[in-house]
C-alpha cells in the first residue's frame, strides 16, 4: 500500500519541483533582462531603480520606460504562444498543430502587412483586432482544406501549403510597398521582434491576453472532452463542433494579440506543449495548459535575453533565437518519437 501511494503523490511531487524551478528561472532571467544592454545597470541597483529615485536618470528612464515593458511583452507572448499551442494540439487531436502550422500566424501576419505596409487606416488600439480577424481567417482556412486528411502529418502539410500560400500574398504586399521605408519596419516585425517596445504596447495587448488565458483555462475540461470522438463527445452534452471553434477562436485571439506588437515569434507555440506534457505526465488539459503557459513565458524569456546579449552590443530579433532554442529540442523529441506522429 505505501508503494503505491508513493507512486501515486511522485508525480504531484515531480511537478510540484517544476513549477518552482521554472518560478526561479522566470526571477532569474527577469532580473538579467533588465540589467543587460546599454546603459548596464547592476542587479543590485535594481529595486531602488524600479521603486525609488535612486540611480542615474538615463537608468531609471530605460529600465521604467524600455525594458519593463520588454519584459512583461516577452512573459505575455511566451504565455499567449505556448498557451495556444497547446490548445491547438489539444482540440484538433494533432501532435503537430501549432500557429505556424495551422495558418493563424500567418493570416494575423497578413493582417498586419496590410496595415503597416499599405497604410491601411486603422487606429492602433485596433490592431489586435485586425491581426485576430487574419489569424482565425488562415486557421479556418487550413482547417477547411484539411477536412481529409487522414494522419496528424497530412493535416500538418496542407497547414503549411496554405500557410505559404498567405505568405506569398504577404510578399506580394511587400513588392507593392518596396518603395517605402515601411518595408524594413515590417522586416524586423516579421521574423519577431521585441525591441523598442514601450507600455503603449503593453496596454494594447494586456486585455487580450488577460482574458484569453483564464477563458482557456476555465474552457480546459472541454478540451479533455474533446480528445475523444465527437460521437462520444455528443453523448456528454457537448456540441463538439462548436466548443472546436470556440477554442480555435481564443487560440487566434492569444496569437493575434502577440502578433499585432511582436510579429509572429517561431516555434513556441509547437514546442511548449510537448515539454508541458512530458512534465505533467497526465494529457489532461486543465495541467497542460497551465504548463505551457508558463513554458511559454520562460522560453521567450530567455530568447529576449539571448538576443540581448548573442552579439553584444548588437541585439538580433526574439523570433531568431526562439528558433535557435527550440529546434534543437524539437529534433530530440521527434528522434525520441514524443510528438506522436503516428497517431
Amino acid at each position: 500500500m505505501s508503494a503505491a501511494l508513493g507512486a501515486a503523490t511522485a508525480p504531484g511531487w515531480s511537478r510540484a519541483i517544476a513549477a518552482g524551478a521554472i518560478v526561479v528561472a522566470i526571477a532569474v532571467l527577469a532580473v538579467v533582462h533588465l540589467s543587460v544592454g546599454e546603459p548596464r545597470v547592476e542587479p543590485g541597483q535594481l529595486p531602488g531603480i524600479l521603486m525609488g529615485d535612486s540611480g542615474e536618470r538615463l537608468d531609471r528612464l530605460v529600465v521604467r520606460e524600455l525594458r519593463v515593458p520588454r519584459l512583461i511583452l516577452a512573459l505575455f507572448a511566451g504565455a499567449a504562444l505556448g498557451l495556444s499551442g497547446a490548445i491547438l494540439q489539444f482540440v484538433l487531436r494533432n501532435p503537430l498543430a501549432s500557429p505556424e502550422l495551422l495558418g493563424v500566424s500567418a493570416g494575423a501576419s497578413l493582417a498586419m502587412a496590410v496595415i503597416l505596409l499599405l497604410n491601411a487606416p486603422i487606429l492602433f488600439a485596433l490592431h489586435p483586432v485586425v491581426a485576430l480577424a487574419g489569424g482565425l481567417g488562415g486557421g479556418l482556412i487550413v482547417l477547411a482544406a484539411s477536412r481529409g486528411a487522414r494522419t496528424p502529418i497530412e493535416a500538418a502539410l496542407i497547414g503549411v501549403a496554405v500557410a505559404a500560400l498567405l505568405n506569398g500574398i504577404i510578399l506580394a504586399v511587400i513588392s507593392l510597398a518596396a518603395a517605402s521605408g515601411a518595408v524594413q519596419v515590417y522586416f524586423l516585425y516579421t521574423v519577431g521582434n521585441l525591441s523598442n517596445r514601450t507600455w503603449d504596447h503593453v496596454q494594447l495587448v494586456w486585455p487580450w491576453v488577460l482574458v484569453g488565458i483564464p477563458a482557456a483555462f476555465l474552457l480546459a475540461r472541454g478540451a479533455n472532452v474533446l480528445q475523444l470522438h465527437e460521437d462520444v463527445a455528443s453523448s456528454l452534452g457537448m456540441q463538439a463542433r462548436r466548443m472546436r471553434l470556440v477554442f480555435i477562436a481564443l487560440a487566434a485571439l492569444l496569437v493575434g494579440s502577440i502578433v499585432a506588437v511582436a510579429g509572429p515569434i517561431a516555434w513556441v507555440g509547437l514546442l511548449t506543449p510537448h515539454i508541458a506534457r512530458l512534465i505533467v505526465v497526465r494529457p489532461d488539459a486543465r495541467l497542460v495548459f497551465p504548463a505551457a503557459t508558463a513554458i511559454g513565458a520562460l522560453l521567450v524569456l530567455a530568447a529576449d535575453v539571448l538576443s540581448k546579449v548573442l552579439l553584444y552590443p548588437h541585439e538580433v530579433p526574439v523570433g531568431l533565437c526562439t528558433t535557435l532554442l527550440a529546434a534543437p529540442v524539437i529534433l530530440v523529441l521527434i528522434r525520441r518519437s514524443n510528438l506522436g506522429l503516428n497517431q
